[in-house]
């Protein structure tokens, strides 16, 4: 005889599905915003505390509102070729949150030669350090074509506790030096080859002995202006693809250090193949 008992009487309330129930909660966040009244602001125990009442995990509301972007992309004509200015990588990371800012922050300035700007709770702001010694190393051991994060303009290392033994961390880039400094070499180079060209074209409509007149002096002034324009478009695109190339060195120079911290490893990258090859043959050990 089965001892289960009948199956439930239905409530006559509606059923929410699972993929919906992330679209319902923001959209009554937004209702609530636009017709509320008083602060605009929200401080992180009150969020706590409204998403607990909403039967959200406070783990999962900490771990999002550390994921909040740290920085933002400065306005830019060129955004929609080159793209964002600003990288981001976050990580859960085993680990007390005091202990594993103070490693991450030594960290940054002593082998990414960034000077510390500005402490707040859980955020530090790094910039590159100007000092003589620091420019010197880091173009030496921190080469343009493979670190990316020693040249970032800012960089933002945010650190909360999730709960206890646990870590968020998050470290955001802004490359948007960089950015202006590819879209001015496109331009100029482009524009350079462009007006080059263009003086080709002009010395070999003179060359085919064309009569001077509209017809001619039309088609030289088309070089001489196209010419330039052509050449700093494709400039332009020459350039946003070196720069996306960056951004995805950055991102991957990010996630490698935070795939360290993870593990629990020296946060200094691993060495150059030379080097490595180096130290193994002064240590007496032959690499297979």
């Amino acid at each position: 005889m089965s001892t289960s008992g009948p199956p439930p009487e239905p409530t006559g309330e509606k059923l929410i599905p699972r993929h919906d129930f992330e679209a319902v909660i923001r959209r009554a966040a937004e209702l609530a915003m636009r017709e509320g009244e008083g602060e605009e602001h929200f401080s992180e125990s009150e969020v706590l505390r409204i998403a607990s009442e909403l039967g959200l995990s406070g783990r999962h509301v900490k771990q999002a509102l550390y994921e909040l972007p740290a920085l933002e992309s400065s306005p830019s004509a060129f955004e929609r070729y080159f793209g964002s200015a600003i990288v981001t990588a976050s990580r859960i990371v085993p680990g007390d949150a005091e202990l594993t800012v103070r490693r991450l922050e030594e960290y940054l300035a002593t082998r990414e030669y960034l000077q510390l700007v500005r402490r707040r709770e859980g955020r530090l702001i790094f910039q590159p350090a100007e000092d003589t010694i620091s420019l010197l190393a880091r173009g030496l051991l921190r080469p343009r074509s493979r670190f990316q994060l020693a040249r970032s303009s800012r960089v933002v290392l945010s650190v909360g506790g999730i709960e206890p033994g646990r870590t968020h961390v998050q470290i955001a880039a802004d490359l948007e030096d960089q950015r202006k400094s590819a879209a001015r070499s496109g331009i100029a180079v482009g524009a350079s080859g462009g007006l080059v060209a263009a003086l080709t074209g002009v010395g070999i409509i003179a060359a085919a002995g064309m009569e001077p007149g509209a017809a001619a002096g039309a088609l030289m002034l088309t070089a001489l202006v196209g010419g330039p324009l052509a050449g700093a478009w494709a400039g332009i695109k020459v350039a946003a693809s070196g720069f996306r190339k960056r951004v995805a060195a950055a991102r991957l120079e990010l996630d490698g250090l935070l795939d360290r911290a993870e593990r629990g490893d020296r946060l200094e990258p691993p060495p150059a193949p030379w080097r490595r090859r180096l130290e193994l043959k002064m240590l007496g050990r032959h690499g297979g």
